[in-house]
């Protein structure tokens, strides 16, 4: 049975707050009956490109092919800068940016061939849950198709020979993907694939694996290894330093879709010969993590992407060094 939730804007009652928000999405793969669907929350800072990851997770696709987001005239994907200039860039283009508010809808094409189109609705603006992960499913029914079996009429065929012992192309089915269930679902499976995708960790109180003194970049120090420590108390929205080298800095410029407020204390830096600090909050450290996280991720060239490994242990590190609960670990 499918849940409802109501369509609502979720606002942080303590005045000055900053907090980065969710956006929860209903999911809906366009005419295939009975309905195959997902309900996802994302931040609300994600880029559509991010968003397409989630979505690739949470659905069961195998991110074989291209994609592409539409909102009313507006197309959005990875575009050649070339011979594509009315399409927009998927990774330039934050959520939030995009959609007007909770009821805004959003299609996904994915894999032009076969043509499989997700309508998004938008359903509310939540506040996180400071031990959740995210992103998340929270619900969904039902399983994905298998990738490249032809679409929609392709999908049809599949069915009716792989529940018919004797259909002609039942073998030939059998062989080429082995057994499928159309009614199989598991939150559980989809979360761990957010897991591994975006490479998640748990809340700041929880304990953290290891941090190798090996990985940081020649220009700083070495970072310790992370033990079980008395971390320094906080008040909420308390700043703490940073500190950075020039070429970090031009990581997170670079290659993070982090927000104005995020990015504009990176550039303001300090006369020659001075170290760059930067003060940020604690969540402001979860959230620049999280970005460095899934860049990292994502990112093709290995010196890059090694290198976004190093800033998100320093990073980690800093985070781990405080704490603005009422009690210390």
């Amino acid at each position: 049975m499918e849940e409802c939730f109501p369509l609502r804007r979720t606002v942080s009652s303590v005045s000055g707050t900053r907090n980065r928000r969710l956006y929860q999405f209903k999911v809906t793969l366009r005419d295939v009956s009975p309905k195959i669907w997902r309900r996802v929350q994302v931040w609300e800072n994600y880029t559509l490109e991010q968003l397409h990851r989630v979505l690739q997770a949470a659905m069961g696709w195998e991110n074989y092919h291209l994609y592409e987001f539409r909102v009313g005239r507006a197309a959005y994907r990875d575009p050649d800068p070339e011979n594509e200039p009315e399409i927009l860039n998927a990774k330039r283009a934050q959520i939030c940016n995009v959609l007007s508010g909770v009821g805004a809808k959003l299609e996904y094409d994915y894999d032009f061939g076969d043509d499989w189109q997700h309508d998004l609705l938008l359903e509310a603006i939540l506040l996180s849950s400071p031990q959740t992960l995210y992103p998340r499913c929270i619900g969904g029914e039902r399983s994905c198709p298998p990738e490249d079996v032809g679409g929609i009429g392709g999908y049809e065929e599949y069915l009716e020979a792989m529940a018919d012992p004797t259909h002609e192309l039942r073998e030939e089915m059998m062989n080429w993907r082995g057994p499928f269930d159309p009614e199989a679902f598991s939150i559980e499976k989809i979360n761990r694939k957010l897991e591994k995708e975006f490479r998640l960790v748990r809340g700041r109180t929880a304990p953290k694996p290891a941090l190798s003194t090996n990985r940081t970049l020649e220009s700083l120090p070495a970072v310790p290894a992370f033990s079980r420590r008395k971390r320094i108390r906080i008040k909420p929205e308390e700043t703490v330093p940073l500190e950075l080298n020039e070429r970090e800095r031009g990581l997170i410029l670079q290659h993070t879709p982090a927000d104005d407020g995020l990015i504009n204390r990176l550039r303001v830096v300090p006369g020659d010969g001075q170290p760059l600090v930067f003060r940020f909050t604690l969540s402001d450290l979860d959230e620049l993590a999280g970005l460095v996280a899934a860049e990292a991720n994502q990112n093709k060239g290995k010196k890059v992407q090694k290198e976004l490994d190093q800033l998100l242990d320093r990073i980690q590190f800093t985070m781990d060094s405080y704490t603005d609960e009422l009690t210390i670990n």
